[in-house]
């Protein structure tokens, strides 16, 4: 939980809110995880909520939840390493149909131009809490207090596109496998929406036999459609597939084994960044 001084709502709608990173939640190369920054920046998103009634904990004692159906990300500069200050501008840009569209800005120490290093923007749907069936926003949330700190800017994209699958060969593609247990649950009882960008990470790192003591995979775009959760004991198969245009370019595919459902889709760019030495910046 956020005390107080870090955690600031302005009058323009957005939230300040500021989590100092930990070496438990870095790399090798001191650099905080991407799905450690996407678990955060949904802690500050949930404190934003509390602005219009849309607080987790508020939402769920009246038998509803909020799913994210899609997270896009791009990162211009270095993320936080251990110790530094992540701060998170989070704001809600407002709602068509049952969608509800959230951006993000993201800053290392400080808000100001020379230490923003990346955005990100969501779409984001209220369920029912026992069997997520979508409910519009007005029957779950105050949409006159949303109104209120909705601002129509855009950190990120505007318009998230549609995801397909790109998978042609399902033999060559595979390159690891993952099954769901207590320990990736979120809390409604499917695998965390952070977890499936950490396994998509384990899987590009696979694909591209990364040794982390020579090189670090740096993210500069992420973008992931959620499409069939996946629930306890779910076993995911992983699939790879390169882009022939782009070689710094991957598709992640996660398939539910049993049913060989889509459980999401991934497209990602990339750098491979030589390490430094151990103990520098």
């Amino acid at each position: 939980m956020l005390l107080p001084e870090q955690l600031t709502h302005l009058d323009n709608g957005h939230t300040i809110a500021r989590y100092r990173i930990l070496y438990q939640d870095c790399n090798p190369q001191r650099h905080v995880h991407l799905h450690r920054l996407m678990a955060l920046a949904q802690d500050s998103d949930d404190h934003s909520c509390a602005r219009f009634d849309g607080k987790s904990d508020d939402i769920r004692e009246r038998g509803f939840c909020w799913i994210l159906l899609a997270n896009t990300f791009s990162f211009t500069g270095e993320l936080p390493k251990a110790e530094d200050i992540l701060v998170v501008d989070t704001w809600p840009r407002g709602s068509r149909g049952v969608r509800l569209f959230r951006e993000n800005r993201y800053y290392r120490n400080s808000i100001d131009e020379a230490n923003f290093f990346g955005a990100a923007s969501s779409e984001w749907i209220l369920c029912t809490l026992n069997d997520h069936r979508p409910m519009r926003p007005s029957s779950v949330v105050d949409l006159e207090k949303m109104a209120t700190v909705n601002d129509p800017a855009v950190a990120n994209m505007e318009n998230i596109p549609r995801l397909k699958s790109v998978l042609d060969n399902s033999d060559e593609r595979e390159v690891m496998r993952y099954q769901v247990q207590l320990g990736g649950l979120d809390t409604n009882t499917h695998l965390h929406s952070s977890y499936y960008v950490g396994l998509a990470i384990d899987a590009a790192g696979t694909h591209l036999a990364i040794d982390p003591l020579k090189e670090e995979l740096v993210v500069r775009k992420l973008h992931i459609q959620f499409v069939n959760e996946a629930k306890l004991f779910d076993k995911l198969v992983f699939y790879v597939i390169p882009d022939p245009e782009n070689d710094n370019r991957l598709s992640v595919e996660g398939r539910i084994v049993d049913s060989d459902a889509i459980a999401f889709l991934v497209t990602l760019e990339y750098e491979l960044e030589t390490c430094n030495t151990p103990g520098k910046d």
